[in-house]
């Protein structure tokens, strides 16, 4: 998988580790590894509205309302979260990846519709 133009000079992930988590994720036994999971996928695929609850303990920065979390480098704003998201939906058949993804893509267009051009409402 790759982001193409949005080139951040960090190693992108494999389809097969986005897999993993995802199914990590929603279904592993153990508790740390699900918040594992669940961490580096929200770095991946961030939605940019998690709240400070959320972003606790997960590659963040700052403390309460000042809070702020990392993502991928490559990813500069919902748009394209959107299209990495996208992406990703398209070359991933497993159950687990295309309910996670579906889920956060949900979240990320419902609160960032209104800053998403035309052409990009329309990609999605």
């Amino acid at each position: 998988m790759n982001l193409s133009s949005m080139d951040s000079g960090e190693q992108q992930p494999t389809l097969a580790q986005l897999d993993t988590w995802c199914e990590q994720a929603l279904s592993s036994p153990v508790p740390e590894q699900r918040e594992e999971a669940e961490r580096r996928l929200r770095y991946y695929f961030p939605t940019f509205s998690e709240t400070p609850a959320e972003i606790s303990g997960v590659h963040g920065f700052g403390s309460g309302q000042e809070q702020v979390m990392a993502v991928f480098p490559a990813i500069k704003g919902p748009a394209d979260a959107a299209s990495w998201m996208t992406m990703f939906l398209r070359q991933s058949s497993r159950v687990f990846s295309l309910s996670y993804i579906v889920r956060r893509l949900r979240v990320l267009v419902l609160n960032h519709l209104a800053v998403m051009s035309n052409d990009q409402k329309t990609d999605l």
